[in-house]
C-alpha cells in the first residue's frame, strides 16, 4: 500500500494504533510503523479509537528498507525518502488508522449491525471535510481486517467500496498477490459500473445478501443480481 504516491493510505491497526510493533508481532502495520519510526509518537498521545473515530499520520518520513514478513522481517538498509513536501514542509505522507472488527465468529461479520459499523470507520477514514474535485486523492487500501481479524476479503471489498465512492475518492486496492481477487473484484466493478449502481444498490446487495444467507459468496451473489431486482 505504502508504494501508490499521492495518495491516502491505509493502515489496519487495531483499536490501539500501533499494534504489536514494540512487543511482538511484525505484520501491515508494525512493518509501517518500524520504517518509518515518527509514527510510533501515536503510541504516546492516541487514545484507544472508538467506532467512528480514525487517526491521521501526516509527513512521517521513511528511512529504512526491508525484507521478509512477519517471522521473517528484518532490516535491509536505509532508504532515501524522495517525496515532495506540502507547504508546512512536510513529506507527501498521508497515512490513516481505521481498525477493523474481530471477529471471533466469521459468520457475525455477515450482520446488517456489524457491516454498518465497518461502513461508519471506512468513511471516517475516506472522507475529508469540504473537499473538493482538486483534492480527492485516491485510497490505497487493501484485505482491511482480513488477516488474524477473520474478515471476509470480498466483503471488505465492497464496503471499502462503498465507502470511498460516498467520499468521492478514487480507490486503490492492493490484494497482496491473491489473483483471484484481483479478476474477481474487477469483473463485480466493471458489472456495477455496467448496471449503473449507485451506492445506495450496493447497501441493498448487503442488506439483502445478509438476509438471505446465502450460500454463494457475495460476488457471486451480486453477479446473479440485476440491479433492477433489489427494490423488488
Amino acid at each position: 500500500i505504502y508504494i501508490f504516491y499521492p495518495c491516502r493510505q491505509v493502515d489496519f491497526p487495531n483499536k490501539y494504533i500501533g499494534g504489536g510493533v514494540l512487543t511482538s508481532g511484525c505484520v501491515q502495520e508494525e512493518i509501517r510503523f518500524s520504517i518509518c519510526p515518527e509514527m510510533l509518537v501515536s503510541l504516546l498521545v492516541c487514545e484507544v479509537l472508538e467506532s467512528n473515530e480514525c487517526i491521521y499520520l501526516i509527513g512521517c518520513e521513511r528511512y529504512s528498507t526491508y525484507k521478509g514478513y512477519s517471522k521473517t522481517f528484518q532490516y535491509d538498509g536505509d532508504y532515501i525518502d524522495s517525496k515532495s513536501q506540502d507547504n508546512w514542509g512536510r513529506k507527501w505522507s498521508h497515512l490513516v488508522a481505521i481498525d477493523a472488527t474481530f471477529f471471533r465468529d466469521r459468520s457475525k461479520q455477515y450482520d446488517m449491525k456489524s457491516i454498518k459499523h465497518e461502513l461508519i470507520k471506512a468513511y471516517a477514514g475516506f472522507h475529508t471535510r469540504g473537499q473538493t474535485s482538486d483534492y480527492a486523492f485516491p485510497i490505497a487500501t487493501g484485505n482491511w481486517g482480513c488477516g488474524a481479524f477473520n474478515g471476509d476479503r470480498q466483503l471488505k471489498a465492497i464496503i471499502q467500496l462503498i465507502a470511498a465512492s460516498e467520499a468521492v475518492r478514487p480507490l486503490i486496492y492492493a490484494t497482496y498477490g491473491d489473483k483471484n481477487l484481483i479478476e474477481s473484484f474487477y469483473e463485480v466493478y466493471d458489472y456495477l459500473i455496467d448496471q449503473r449502481a449507485k451506492v445506495r444498490d450496493l447497501y441493498r446487495y448487503l442488506d439483502q445478501y445478509c438476509n438471505r444467507r446465502s450460500r454463494c459468496s457475495l460476488f457471486h451473489f451480486i453477479l446473479q443480481t440485476p440491479v433492477s431486482l433489489l427494490s423488488s
